[in-house]
């Protein structure tokens, strides 16, 4: 029980960090001013929405070439995570671009 509330004590946190560092991110790329709530529901939709949805198209995409097309499975899981990562670099970058 009590790991549990130390990793949602953590995960908050983590939180607040991450949404402090996309605001001094921003600030350093000369973005415009947005307000705190602007930029939370921003990290949350990137952290809850984005990620899940391109690590469920980088698993299905490891699954699609280990067992359809027949590639090693270690290959298809460096494809894989090379995909995704490329990917969740793109769109964190167009996250930092946004006005």
């Amino acid at each position: 029980m009590f790991s549990f509330l130390v990793d949602i004590v953590v995960g908050f946190f983590e939180f607040v960090v991450d949404v402090l560092l996309f605001r001094s991110q921003r600030d350093r790329r000369g973005s415009r001013e947005r307000g705190v709530a602007e930029d939370t529901l921003a990290v949350a939709h990137f952290d809850f929405v984005t990620l899940v949805l391109i690590s469920l198209v980088s698993a299905g995409l490891m699954l699609l070439l280990a067992f359809a097309v027949g590639v090693p499975v270690g290959w298809s899981v460096a494809i894989g995570l090379a995909v995704g990562v490329a990917w969740g670099l793109w769109r964190y970058a167009r996250l930092l671009r946004e006005p």
